[in-house]
């Protein structure tokens, strides 16, 4: 499925509860963790699921409501509203005929925001990880980067959640440098 082919509506009003820098300052990339809260006791989501984030964006780009997806990096909150946490890695890229650096649109509106400040968000999309019924079963997750996210809440949510898993669970995990390793 195409980015674009994702729906924009139902949109749920979210607000930044926290925001850190979770790459080491001496690290090429800046990848951050937010805390959202969605202001809908209704909304949820499932382990593995992702969110759109909705960001106005100038036109040249291809209209002006940008969204991108974004896996949810926690287990769902119990109580309360619900909260979303997020892995964002600041992006850039290079345009190739002109070689001039451009600024993601998504990635470096969501980076820069600040405990309080408010953004739309859309979903959940995407099929939730389901855990094996057997405890026994061994996993082998793999993620690089970001990709680390949905395997923090499946971990979380096995060890936590399901309790007494006899199972290996085994998560490869890369970077481009020991700096750029979350968690």
């Amino acid at each position: 499925m195409r980015l674009e082919d994702y729906p924009k509506e139902p949109r749920f009003d979210a607000t930044v509860l926290s925001t850190e820098r979770i790459t080491d300052e001496g690290a090429d990339a800046e990848v951050r963790e937010l805390v959202l809260e969605v202001d809908r006791d209704e909304f949820s989501y499932e382990i593995g699921q992702s969110v759109g984030v909705l960001v106005e964006g100038p036109q040249e780009f291809g209209g002006t409501l940008r969204q991108r997806l974004y896996t949810v990096a926690d287990t769902p909150t119990a109580k309360g509203k619900p909260q979303i946490r997020l892995v964002v890695r600041r992006c850039d890229y290079i345009d190739d005929y002109s070689g001039e650096q451009y600024e993601g649109v998504n990635s470096n509106y969501i980076c820069d925001r600040k405990p309080g400040d408010k953004l739309y968000i859309t979903g959940p999309f995407g099929l939730p990880f389901k855990v094996p019924a057997d405890k026994k079963a061994n996993l082998l997750l793999i993620g690089l980067g970001t990709g680390i996210a949905p395997f923090r809440a499946f971990v979380k949510h096995i060890y936590q959640d399901i309790g007494d898993w006899e199972g290996k669970v085994r998560l490869l995990y890369g970077a481009r440098s020991g700096l750029e390793l979350l968690y």
